[in-house]
């Protein structure tokens, strides 16, 4: 197995692990639900970039990972979220 494969190979592990794309994905609508109730002005341009940053950063992440599987010439990555974590 060479680097990319064990880099994609990880990556499907990670991405098929529930409880971390269940938080990932709760932090990004944590961020995006905060937006609502902030209005646009001068004054909250720094709390809506700070917002953005935190919606964005798990997305960015979950692509990181989706990178390493493509690099490596597996497209889907056989990503299959099958169970949902208990409490």
């Amino acid at each position: 197995m060479n680097e990319a494969e064990r880099l994609a190979s990880e990556a499907t592990r990670l991405l098929n692990e529930p409880l971390l794309v269940e938080a990932l994905n709760d932090l990004m609508a944590d961020a995006f639900a905060e937006f609502k109730d902030i209005a646009i002005t001068p004054d909250t341009l720094p709390a809506l970039i700070k917002l953005q940053a935190r919606a964005n950063a798990p997305h960015d992440l979950l692509d990181a990972l989706k990178a390493k599987i493509v690099a490596a010439g597996q497209h889907d990555g056989g990503v299959t979220v099958e169970t949902k974590p208990t409490a």
